[in-house]
């Protein structure tokens, strides 16, 4: 049933709150933003703490063997290439590829025009295109020749979707919608599935609320968000800590829980809780990535810190998304 919503803003402190279930109790210290246990039955509260996370690198993951397109895109200066005519001349060719049916050769080449400061009308058609070419390439079933990023896999005898979705480092709820799986929990042994080698990462630029979805460093999709007021948003490097559907909200100063569900609840039905590793963000776990009930917020600068994205956006950048694995940049 669809969730009805009216146009009212959560902004919450926090508060120590209890939870007894199956005999064990749970200290959590509610605020605007993050969470430390996943869940997804749709009756999930928003656990928070303060803890300092350790802070050694990752390890780059367990396909750190793909070939990459490109540039880091989560490089700390932010800065692009100079040079438009250069990539111009990329997304030209990108083009090209496009109407030859060329899909993974234009993808490289999309990925690298991105990296070049193009005019803007031409950035939005890149955009567009390199969307277009992961719609093809990423988020269907189809199986290209020669694409690096992307495996035939045969389910064996005792597999699951889940255990298949976590030695590629991507998601189940991600491996079923590109497969057309409509149940989980019924798929065949001998069955063959497309599989996408993750994890997926993420780089948040703040002077333009955006939000772009990567693939091995070639980008995938542009998205725009709401940021936090006056400057709230922590710069630097995030981990995905975990990730919550529907979860409840706690107000700031005490007075009605608003469960999941509720046409009041500020988070939306999304909740991406991230934990912070490097630069401005080391150390904070109270910032994540959710869906709002105040859609004029996207776009500009008015939350507690957190990243907000209209509803079936978070959605989607949910199912990619792994504990964990996937990082987001913020710049």
């Amino acid at each position: 049933m669809a969730r009805r919503r009216r146009n009212r803003s959560g902004r919450w402190l926090g508060i120590l709150v209890i939870l007894i279930g199956g005999g064990t109790a749970y200290w959590w210290f509610g605020g605007d933003s993050s969470s430390t246990e996943s869940a997804t039955d749709g009756r999930s509260a928003i656990p928070l703490t303060s803890d300092r996370p350790d802070t050694a690198p990752p390890d780059g993951g367990p396909n750190g063997d793909v070939p990459e397109r490109g540039s880091d895109p989560s490089d700390p200066d932010g800065s692009l290439r100079g040079d438009p005519q250069k990539g111009r001349a990329l997304a030209t060719a990108a083009r090209k590829a496009l109407q030859n049916g060329e899909f993974v050769a234009a993808r490289a080449q999309l990925g690298e025009a991105l990296q070049y400061e193009l005019p803007l009308n031409e950035l939005v058609q890149a955009r567009a295109d390199a969307a277009r070419v992961a719609s093809e390439t990423i988020f269907s079933s189809r199986i290209l020749p020669d694409d690096p990023y992307v495996v035939s896999h045969t389910i064996q005898p005792g597999e699951t979707l889940g255990k298949i979705a976590k030695e590629y480092a991507v998601t189940s709820d991600f491996l079923a919608r590109i497969n057309g799986i409509a149940d989980k929990n019924r798929i065949r042994a001998g069955q063959r599935i497309k599989v996408v080698r993750g994890p997926f990462t993420v780089v948040v630029t703040k002077a333009e609320y955006s939000l772009d979805l990567y693939l091995h460093g070639t980008f995938v999709k542009h998205y725009t968000v709401g940021l936090g007021a006056e400057d709230g948003t922590p710069t630097g490097r995030w981990r995905v800590q975990d990730k919550l559907k529907n979860p409840q909200y706690y107000p700031p100063r005490g007075g009605q829980i608003i469960l999941a569900d509720d046409p009041d609840n500020p988070l939306g039905e999304r909740w991406i809780g991230l934990e912070g590793i490097e630069g401005e963000a080391a150390g904070q776990k109270r910032y994540g990535i959710h869906g709002t009930v105040v859609p004029d917020s996207i776009g500009k600068s008015v939350s507690m810190g957190c990243i907000r994205m209209y509803n079936p956006d978070v959605e989607e950048l949910f199912d990619v998304l792994v504990e964990q694995k996937s990082e987001v940049t913020v710049r």
